[in-house]
């Protein structure tokens, strides 16, 4: 393929999912929300984490995973994001994230690396990075320990942790769920081919190595959107839909991510960052706590 799209200066406002925007601000709004914010970032309980994750995972860099690493300094070139460590830990599952919020990495799992072809481990790679060029990863960190942050954040806090946990919870795992439109979007941008980020939602969703020949992107998109088509129905049917979406935990269900993406990518304002018209100025968003 032709070589891709640089995009120096892009400012998040160009790409961010407005779904992704109003969750941010609606978590923001929760009372109590800073302070945890605050305590949790003066704790360094991301440093934990990171020792963690790290401590039986291998780093990639130019003598080690070099395409791996290849990939990684290309994406980071296209959305103008600082490159971060990324690492590849043996799990089956197929799956990675990103965590750290003053000095963001990347794991891969090894089962994610199995099942999908180098053009979608990049797409997956532009998918973390959009993470990071987005702001998400202090509450992306915050959401995977929730539950202990709020404990321990409720001894520091003359109980306010124990009065608010509930409402910070439900808001971080309803912000995380959206601000995954935003990385797919990302994804996109880095390697601006539709088809190969529709077939990475499509793999995830139920790709396997033994019929892997039989699995049809166009008929997982045409799926999505009759998926889409029935929850435009009664208000039983849209009310079901609203449950079992809070069901999903972490993320949107897959069908809805690949819609979307699928509109986003045949949606004028992709093609005018892909001609160079998009908003610039700040490259990442910083977290601001109000002391």
């Amino acid at each position: 393929m032709a070589a891709r799209v640089t995009f120096p200066e892009l400012d998040v406002s160009a790409f961010q999912h407005p779904q992704d925007r109003e969750a941010t601000e609606n978590l923001r709004r929760i009372f109590g929300f800073e302070r945890v914010v605050a305590k949790f970032i003066e704790l360094r309980y991301e440093r934990l984490l990171y020792l963690f994750n790290i401590g039986s995972a291998v780093r990639v860099g130019e003598d080690q995973y070099p395409r791996l690493h290849k990939m990684l300094v290309e994406a980071c070139a296209i959305l103008d994001v600082p490159q971060p460590e990324l690492y590849i830990s043996h799990n089956p599952v197929a799956n990675a994230f990103t965590f750290g919020h003053n000095k963001p990495y990347m794991m891969l799992f090894s089962g994610l690396l199995d099942l999908l072809d180098d053009d979608e481990v990049f797409a997956v790679i532009g998918h973390e990075l959009g993470h990071i060029k987005c702001g998400h990863v202090l509450y992306n960190t915050m959401a995977a320990l929730v539950r202990d942050v709020i404990m321990i954040v409720s001894q520091f806090t003359l109980g306010v942790g124990r009065i608010v946990g509930a409402s910070i919870e439900a808001g971080l795992m309803e912000w995380r769920r959206r601000s995954e439109l935003s990385a797919d979007r990302a994804s996109l941008l880095v390697v601006q081919e539709p088809r190969v980020v529709l077939s990475l939602l499509t793999k995830l969703a139920g790709g396997g190595h033994r019929l892997m020949s039989e699995l049809n992107v166009d008929a997982f998109v045409a799926q999505a959107r009759a998926f889409h088509e029935s929850g435009e129905g009664d208000g039983l049917d849209g009310f079901y839909r609203v449950l079992a979406d809070l069901g999903q935990g972490n993320h949107p269900f897959t069908v809805e991510r690949a819609r979307l993406l699928d509109e986003w990518a045949h949606s004028d304002d992709y093609t005018a960052i892909l001609r160079g018209e998009y908003a610039r100025g700040v490259k990442r968003v910083k977290i601001k706590i109000n002391s």
